[in-house]
């Protein structure tokens, strides 16, 4: 959306820098900077007001400097430059504070808006509502280390997309070679473009466990059959391919048994856990089988386990089971046990971990709540 700011009203109060009314001024400048934080403007409209603001750089009045100071910090346009030249040697201590926390509230902003507009805005009203709550120590410690995580997913994310892209490059240029042959094999052909696409069809599995990562759903959470739930699981793990098809599944569970969940992220969760049972028995020659079991306990939790008898996993396996990426299958994203922890611990409170032994198998626990608690941050 496009907003073109009038010419009356706010505009009209800040025409004057040298009003004898400071106090309706002062009041204008902060408009200006609620208007400029709402977003939605266009060039126009941020030239428009920064021209404006910029006249009360020079205000008589160190309390309407000050809060041109604050109201600057979202304009994007080239008179906040001109604005910070003047403040920053402004003659009042508070008005160079000022300043100065603009600027950094300012690299924050521009940290966090890689990818568009709005979601630098955002993550600066998260911190600045910790600030309010926790003080400044806990923004600053909150936004390194929000930094920290960024760049390490985005080095993770790298190392992930070019480990696809490369071959997907090199089936590309053989393509290119035989195209520029005589004699054209078909055959081959056809070989190279099914390469090409196993590898875009992983980029796109990549992409859509990326959303499933971060997705952020309003959660509703009904009463289920835990069995219910986990034969369910079961059924939709048989049918995402042909050799999930023989998995045998043992239950040992109280039909009694409910939990309160998120039905469909559930699923998702117990789906990814079974497909990695199923994963396990790969390079072996056993049909795949699982034992799940669960019993309540303290009258508030479910413990549950699902437990398979295929590879299992190293000791450091086990250590970066979670870990995003993470994973020892050829065509695997390592995203499955991680979004399972996410939409267990984060979305519904409980906990899961594994344990594991290197041609043994491997047992997944998890923990649930019976009823969900209403969490406050």
């Amino acid at each position: 959306m496009n907003i073109i700011v009038p010419e009356t009203g706010l505009m009209g109060l800040l025409e004057a820098p040298d009003s004898s009314q400071w106090s309706t001024v002062r009041e204008a400048v902060e408009q200006a900077g609620v208007v400029l934080r709402q977003g939605g403007l266009n060039a126009a409209s941020h030239a428009q007001i920064g021209q404006h603001l910029v006249k009360h750089a020079n205000n008589y009045k160190w309390e309407v400097r000050k809060a041109l100071a604050h109201a600057a910090l979202y304009l994007r346009h080239e008179t906040f430059d001109q604005i910070v030249a003047v403040l920053s040697k402004d003659d009042h201590a508070l008005v160079r504070n000022a300043v100065r926390r603009t600027l950094s509230r300012r690299a924050e902003l521009s940290k966090s808006d890689t990818l568009k507009e709005q979601h630098g805005d955002l993550m600066l009203q998260w911190l600045e509502e910790l600030e309010v709550k926790h003080g400044v120590q806990a923004r600053n410690a909150a936004r390194r280390v929000s930094e920290k995580l960024n760049a390490q997913f985005v080095k993770e994310l790298d190392h992930e997309l070019i480990k696809a892209i490369f071959p997907l490059s090199l089936v590309l240029d053989n393509l290119e070679n035989i195209t520029l042959g005589k004699r054209i094999n078909r055959a081959e052909v056809t070989r190279k473009v099914q390469k090409a696409r196993d590898r875009v069809r992983f980029l796109c599995s990549v992409m859509d466990s990326l959303r499933a990562l971060t997705q952020e759903v309003d959660l509703e959470f009904q009463t289920e059959s835990l069995l219910s739930l986990l034969e369910e699981a079961v059924h939709l793990v048989r049918d995402r391919k042909e050799e999930n098809t023989s998995l045998v599944a043992e239950f040992r569970i109280d039909p009694a048994i409910t939990v309160e969940v998120n039905r469909h992220l559930m699923l998702q969760a117990l789906t990814n856990i079974i497909q990695n049972s199923v994963d396990a028995y790969t390079n072996t020659d056993r049909t795949p089988k699982i034992a799940v079991s669960a019993s309540a306990y303290n009258g508030t939790r479910v413990r549950m386990a699902i437990m398979d008898y295929g590879c299992g996993m190293s000791e450091e396996g086990v250590n970066d089971a979670f870990l995003l990426f993470a994973t020892s299958k050829p065509r695997g994203t390592g995203f499955g046990l991680t979004i399972a922890k996410k939409i267990i611990e984060s979305d519904h409170n409980g906990t899961v971990y594994l344990e594991s032994a290197k041609g043994v198998g491997t047992t997944v626990k998890v923990v649930l709540q019976r009823e969900q608690e209403v969490l406050k941050w």
